[in-house]
């Protein structure tokens, strides 16, 4: 007797007349490159175990997408066949992604898209380029090597390799990198929740930086990291005399810096959760005594809640907050909230520096597009995932900052909500398009490379 299926089992369990059924074998096919102990590593069941028959088709497919969540395959099926009355086989298909990736980079100076249209009116001078190459699933054990050179407003050189596992039970993983980053222009002082920028051809500031990390990974859904850094800054006298306070009275400092971060995800699909729970805490201690230029304690936590409503209708819920002793510290360590990922929607224009931070943003999205693209024209990629979700939107915000000076947004609770969509191509393309309201009475069309 046997039963096939592409994205499932085909016979009824309920004619099934035992309770329990045996895995004898779990086999795989497209993982030309990936080594089966990555991938079996990460899945729920083994071979010569035993599933509750009621419950086979829901942990084939919660297998399915751990294997997805690898961000190896774009693509994973599964079959089953019957070989003896309570003993199945359980075959997984998968397509490879393309592990070479050459890709251009170009990139704004600014904090975001809208910051230079408005402010800076398209200069293209504010712009970043360069390359990337990057080699994901090296050697078939999902290493990663990333070498990125960027030229422009902007100049970047890095170099980084992580390899997850260094042992048989695949539990313990290293990783190293290195950059050097410097520009002809930088932002040295914060007035009005704006930036002021100070640009000299003799490249204004310079940091160099070395990293080490230690990885351990007993379960499937939680990391322990220790990273322990070498960091060296330096900036030039006119930059000094500016602001003082950049580097807190110094042109150079340097110092080491040691974090722990422990990372929980039981989401159902990383790349953009729907269900699930992901917390990111670290502890970062900034000069470690034997250095006396920093001196500076960091707590970080990212909490993300995901939630099923109906059919294609989710909630999520992500707070991100930050507390950091001692509270007085050099400008170039006072950011909050305005940079990156951590800003409230509808205040993208602004900076608000401080100590400590919350932030939590709260969405409601519906799913509108959810397909895989099946092209031939480059083979390297032939199975493209689409995802596209319109949603509303609500963020509260708060940056505490003991000596706020001009700043009229700290210490206070800021509101921005809105609507817009994400985009989702891939693992590797994500966008988003918001309009967004603030207590300003402002409002706006914001576009965003990330997710949430």
């Amino acid at each position: 007797m046997q039963a096939q299926s592409k994205r499932g089992i085909s016979f009824d369990v309920k004619e099934i007349p035992y309770s329990h059924l045996h895995i004898r074998k779990i086999t795989f096919s497209g993982n030309r490159v990936t080594k089966e102990k990555i991938i079996i590593r990460d899945m729920s069941i083994q071979e010569k175990d035993s599933i509750q028959t009621k419950n086979l088709e829901a942990e084939l497919h919660y297998n399915q997408e751990r294997i997805l969540n690898l961000q190896l395959f774009s693509t994973v099926n599964y079959q089953v066949n019957i070989v003896e009355k309570d003993t199945i086989d359980i075959h997984f298909s998968v397509t490879e992604l393309m592990y070479w990736i050459a890709k251009p980079m170009f990139s704004l100076a600014d904090r975001n898209f809208n910051v230079w249209f408005k402010e800076q009116h398209l200069a293209l001078n504010r712009t970043n380029y360069g390359g990337e190459i990057t080699r994901k699933n090296f050697r078939g054990r999902n290493e990663e090597i990333i070498t990125s050179v960027q030229l422009g407003y902007n100049k970047f050189f890095g170099f980084s390799y992580k390899i997850p596992y260094i042992d048989k039970n695949l539990k313990h993983g290293l990783g190293i990198s290195a950059s050097y980053m410097t520009g002809r222009e930088v932002n040295y002082e914060t007035q009005q929740n704006k930036l002021l920028f100070y640009r000299n051809e003799q490249y204004p500031h310079l940091k160099i930086q070395g990293k080490l990390h230690y990885f351990y990974r007993r379960k499937y859904t939680t990391i322990h990291e220790i990273q322990l850094s070498y960091n060296h800054y330096e900036i030039i006298q006119g930059l000094f005399d500016k602001n003082p306070d950049y580097l807190e009275g110094r042109t150079k400092i340097k110092y080491l810096e040691l974090a722990y971060i422990h990372q929980y995800n039981n989401t159902n699909v990383r790349v953009y959760p729907t269900r699930g729970l992901e917390i990111k805490t670290t502890l970062m201690k900034r000069g470690l005594g034997i250095d006396k230029d920093v001196n500076r304690f960091e707590i970080i936590n990212q909490t993300s809640f995901f939630q099923p409503i109906w059919k294609n209708i989710s909630a999520s819920l992500i707070f991100r907050g930050r507390v950091s002793s001692p509270q007085h510290q050099p400008y170039l360590f006072n950011r909050a909230l305005g940079f990156k990922n951590d800003f409230i929607r509808g205040y993208e224009y602004f900076v608000i520096d401080g100590s400590h931070f919350a932030l939590l943003r709260a969405n409601t999205r519906f799913r509108i597009v959810d397909q895989v693209v099946h092209q031939n024209r480059f083979k390297i990629s032939k199975y493209i995932p689409i995802r596209v979700y319109a949603k509303i939107y609500n963020d509260i915000g708060y940056v505490y900052n003991k000596h706020p000076e001009t700043s009229f947004l700290n210490n206070k609770i800021l509101n921005g909500y809105g609507a817009g969509f994400d985009v989702l191509v891939s693992y590797n393309i994500k966008f988003r398009i918001e309009y967004s309201f603030n207590h300003l009475n402002q409002k706006g069309l914001f576009l965003h490379g990330s997710k949430e």
